[in-house]
């Protein structure tokens, strides 16, 4: 049956309180991107100039809480000091849920280093490849994106990471489109097994783990 997980993009509406986080999921959101497009009281983020130098101690009681409350932390948006004190800070996986490596030539804030990348897969979690047209501008460069992943920090901490709404330039941009994704990553050699982690299995992996 088709399902839903709730989640919000920016912990700004905790305003500096971290007991909005037990109302959120007493609400039914199980996920929250700690930061988006604002240096809030939780971190600094890829698009401004940073401000706190990481993950500030709000940031910390954040992701310490949503750890107990069994709420995935989603890093999207979050630059390289921020994650760096998330990954410190959480005892439980953690995604990235869009976002694409570094290219050769392409310059724009919201792609991560080989480096940023590997944090979120020490925890044992995941990154969502990001159908976004930067340097990409058809499906076939959506699957090299999400080789290109696999083969940086293996096959378990990959996924679709799609950011549907308002997307710049998406190859992918319509869920009708979704099985040219494994038809193409078939097509290039990967395994029906490989497959299914990429489309699926490694979130739900990391949601059981979290949500445990």
């Amino acid at each position: 049956l088709p399902a839903m997980i709730m989640t919000c993009e920016g912990g700004d509406f905790l305003q500096g309180d971290v007991a909005g986080l037990k109302q959120a999921h007493e609400d039914g959101v199980r996920s929250i991107g700690i930061v988006h497009y604002r240096v809030s009281e939780i971190g600094d983020i890829q698009t401004a100039e940073p401000k706190h130098g990481g993950l500030t101690d709000f940031g910390r009681q954040v992701v310490q809480e949503m750890n107990r409350l069994g709420m995935i932390i989603d890093l999207a948006h979050a630059d390289f000091e921020t994650t760096k004190g998330a990954v410190k800070a959480t005892e439980k996986p953690v995604i990235l849920s869009h976002s694409n490596l570094h290219m050769e030539n392409i310059t724009n804030a919201r792609l991560i280093s080989p480096e940023h990348a590997q944090l979120i897969a020490e925890t044992g979690g995941v990154i969502g490849a990001w159908p976004a047209g930067i340097g990409i501008s058809d499906m076939n460069g959506y699957i090299d994106q999400i080789f290109r992943f696999v083969d940086s920090i293996g096959i378990d901490h990959v996924s679709l990471g799609t950011d549907m709404d308002a997307n710049f330039r998406p190859v992918f941009d319509n869920y009708r489109q979704l099985p040219l994704i494994p038809a193409g990553l078939l097509a290039r050699g990967m395994s029906e097994d490989e497959v299914a982690k990429v489309i699926g299995g490694n979130f739900i992996r990391v949601f059981r783990q979290v949500e445990r």
